[in-house]
C-alpha cells in the first residue's frame, strides 16, 4: 500500500486511551509465567478442546480467552445397552462448562457393541500412516467397536434424538456428527456410510432442536491425501435431490490441521472451495489445532514436533493463517496434556501442564484472544521470506503478524501510518516504538522448526504484532453535481477529512432514488488517494450518489442512510427532419 507520509496524524483520546489500554495488558501478560494472567477480551472465534476437568484448568482456558470447549458425547457411554440412557455424568460437564463462560461443541460418536457392524475389510480401503503431527495416542479412545457403522440407523437416530434434545434446555447447541471420520481410527466405514450417517444424524439433531448446529466431523485430512474420503462424501451428498432443502446435510464444515502452521491457510481454503463445488458455501470451523512438544521429554526432535517456544508461534501463527483463509472458529488441542506415556495421551499437547503451570502456548493464546479479533477484513497472508498477515479496522486499528519464514535473520521495514506503534511478541510483552525518517524497522527472528521429513520449516520464527492504532473512520463530503448534465459520463469529486492515520479509498454507489437499492460504482481501484472519479449514468432520469471512505488501517466510514448528492440525465427526444415532395 502506498504511504502518503505528509497526512495530518494527531493522537485522539481514544486513541491515548487504548493505548493505555495496551499498558494495562502488557503488564498483565509480563507477570510470571505460572500466574494467571488477566482474563482476556471477548475474541467469539477462539475454543479449546477439553477444558473441564477441573476448576483450575477451566479457569485458565476462559482466561487466555476460549469462549468454547470440544468434547466428546460418545454413544457407548451415554447408552451403554439399548433404551438406557444416562446422560447425569454429561450434565454436569455442561454445567461447569456453562457456569465457567464455555459455550459447548459436542462430538455425537462412538457405536456401543450392541449397535454395531464392525466391516472386515473397510480398513484396507484407506489405511495408511497417521497424519503428520497427529496425536499418536488418540487410537486409543477408539475402543473394538466405537470406529465401527451401525448396523441400523435407527438406533444411531435415537442416540442422537435422545441427547440432542435432553441438552437442548441446558443450553448445548452446537454438536459435530463424529470425529475424523476420514480416518480409520475412528470410522471404518465407506464414505456412503458416513454420508447416511450424516444426513441421518443431521435430520433427527434438527428435529429434536431445529436451532442446533450440525457439524460435518471433524477432518483428520492429511493421511488421506490421495484418497479424498470428505470430497466422496460431499458427492454423495450432492447427489440426494433435498440436500439443498437441508443445506448439504451440515452447517459448518469442520477441519483438524497440526504442526504446519502453512496448511492453516492452504488445506483451508482447498477445503472450502471443495465443499463450495459441490453443496454450496459452508462455514469453516478448525476444530482442532496444535503441535506435540518435544523439548520437556527427549533431547531431540521427533518429525512433525516442535519446542514449547515454537509452539508458542505456531498458535499465533495458524491462527492468524487460519482467519485470513476465512476460518470462523479456531479450537486449540488442547488445554492440558493429560500426559500418560504409553497409553492415552502420550505426547504432550497442552498449552498448561498437568500441574496447571503455563508453556508459552497459552500467552501466545491468550495475545490472539486480546488482540486478533473485531476486524472488518484480513488480508491474505504475504508469502515471502517474510510472512504477514494482516488484521484491518480492529478496535485496537490495523494489525501486522509477522514472522521470518527462514533460517537466518531478516530485517522487516515498514512506512508508519502513525506518529508511534505498539510491538507485540509471542509472549505478550509490549513496547512502543518511534519511526524513523517514517519507517518502522523490525528484526525478525529465524525459524527453528525444520521437523518436517524433507527439513522444510514449518514453523515461522517468532512472530511480532505490530499495531497502529487509529479507531476514529474518516468522513467524506461529496461535492454538489449539476442540477442537469447532458452526458451519461460525469465526474463525481469529494473531499475527506482524516485526522489519523489518514485517507486511503472510498466507495461511491449510484441509485435511482434518495435511499437505494445501492449499486456500487467505484471502490479501491478508482479511488485510492484521490479525490475524484468517473462514473456512468445508465439512463436517463434522476440519480443519486452516497460515499463512505476508509483510512489507512482500516477504519470505514458509516455509509449514509440516504444520498448525498444527486444530478438528472434528462431523456433524450428525436427529432425527424420534415420532407416534402
Amino acid at each position: 500500500m502506498k504511504i502518503n507520509p505528509t497526512s495530518n496524524r494527531k493522537m485522539t483520546g481514544l486513541t491515548l486511551a487504548l493505548l493505555g489500554l495496551l499498558a494495562l495488558l502488557s503488564f498483565a501478560l509480563q507477570q510470571p509465567a505460572d500466574t494467571a494472567p488477566l482474563a482476556a477480551l471477548y475474541n467469539p472465534h477462539l475454543g479449546t478442546c477439553f477444558s473441564f476437568y477441573d476448576e483450575t484448568w477451566i479457569t485458565l482456558a476462559y482466561e487466555a480467552g476460549s469462549r468454547w470447549d470440544r468434547l466428546d458425547f460418545r454413544w457407548d457411554v451415554i447408552e451403554p445397552t439399548q433404551g438406557a440412557f444416562n446422560f447425569a455424568p454429561h450434565e454436569n460437564v455442561v454445567a461447569f462448562d456453562l457456569e465457567h463462560g464455555l459455550d459447548i461443541v459436542g462430538i455425537l460418536w462412538a457405536t456401543p457393541g450392541w449397535a454395531a457392524a464392525c466391516p472386515t475389510d473397510a480398513l484396507a480401503l484407506h489405511e495408511i500412516a497417521p497424519p503428520p503431527g497427529y496425536p499418536q495416542s488418540r487410537i486409543a479412545a477408539a475402543t473394538a467397536t466405537s470406529n465401527c457403522p451401525p448396523a441400523n440407523l435407527t438406533t444411531w437416530t435415537d442416540y442422537i434424538s435422545a441427547t440432542v434434545a435432553h441438552f437442548a434446555p441446558l443450553g448445548v447447541h452446537t454438536w459435530e456428527i463424529w470425529n475424523e471420520p476420514d480416518l480409520p481410527l475412528f470410522w471404518r466405514g465407506t464414505p456412503a456410510q458416513y454420508a447416511d450417517l450424516l444426513r441421518s444424524g443431521y435430520l433427527a439433531a434438527k428435529a429434536a432442536n431445529p436451532e442446533a448446529t450440525v457439524l460435518f466431523g471433524g477432518l483428520a485430512f492429511w493421511h488421506d491425501r490421495d484418497f479424498y474420503f470428505y470430497t466422496q462424501v460431499l458427492a454423495h451428498l450432492a447427489t440426494d435431490p433435498n440436500a439443498a432443502t437441508h443445506n448439504g446435510y451440515f452447517d459448518v464444515m469442520s477441519l483438524h490441521l497440526y504442526s504446519d502452521v502453512y496448511t492453516a491457510y492452504d488445506i483451508s481454503r482447498e477445503v472450502q472451495q471443495n465443499v463450495a463445488r459441490y453443496v454450496g458455501p459452508h462455514p469453516l470451523w478448525l476444530t482442532e489445532s496444535g503441535v506435540p512438544i518435544w523439548d520437556e521429554d527427549f533431547t531431540q526432535p521427533y518429525p512433525y514436533s516442535a519446542t514449547g517456544e515454537e509452539a508458542a508461534a505456531y498458535m499465533l501463527q495458524s491462527y492468524a493463517l487460519a482467519r485470513a483463509a476465512g476460518v470462523e472458529r479456531y479450537f486449540f488441542f488442547r488445554v492440558h496434556d493429560d500426559y500418560q506415556p504409553g497409553n492415552a495421551m502420550s505426547e504432550r499437547f497442552g498449552f498448561t501442564r498437568d500441574d496447571h503451570s503455563l508453556r508459552p502456548a497459552y500467552a501466545a493464546y491468550q495475545v490472539a484472544a486480546h488482540y486478533l479479533y473485531g476486524e472488518n477484513q484480513i488480508t491474505a497472508p504475504l508469502r515471502t521470506p517474510i510472512s504477514r498477515v494482516t488484521f484491518w479496522g480492529t478496535p485496537l486499528g490495523r494489525i501486522d503478524v509477522l514472522w521470518n519464514a527462514t533460517n537466518a535473520p531478516l530485517t522487516y521495514t515498514q512506512e508508519a501510518l502513525l506518529p508511534t506503534a505498539t510491538l507485540v511478541d509471542h509472549r505478550g510483552i509490549t513496547q512502543t516504538l518511534t519511526p524513523i525518517s517514517d519507517t518502522y524497522v523490525l528484526p525478525l527472528g529465524p525459524a527453528t522448526n525444520n521437523n518436517h521429513p524433507d527439513g522444510s520449516y514449518i514453523i515461522g520464527g517468532p512472530p511480532l504484532l505490530l499495531i497502529q492504532t487509529d479507531t476514529e473512520a474518516p468522513t467524506t463530503t461529496l461535492h454538489a453535481l449539476l442540477e442537469s448534465v447532458a452526458t451519461s459520463a460525469i465526474t463525481v469529486s469529494w473531499t475527506v477529512s482524516d485526522t489519523g492515520a489518514g485517507y486511503w479509498y472510498l466507495e461511491l454507489a449510484r441509485a435511482p432514488s434518495p435511499t437505494g437499492p445501492w449499486t456500487r460504482v467505484a471502490g479501491w481501484g478508482q479511488t485510492e488517494y484521490v479525490t475524484q472519479t468517473q462514473v456512468q449514468l445508465p439512463a436517463s432520469g434522476t440519480w443519486y450518489f452516497r460515499a463512505r471512505a476508509r483510512d489507512r488501517v482500516g477504519n470505514w466510514e458509516r455509509w449514509p442512510a440516504i444520498a448525498q448528492i444527486s444530478t438528472t440525465l434528462p431523456e433524450r427526444r428525436l427529432f425527424l427532419p420534415l420532407v416534402s415532395r
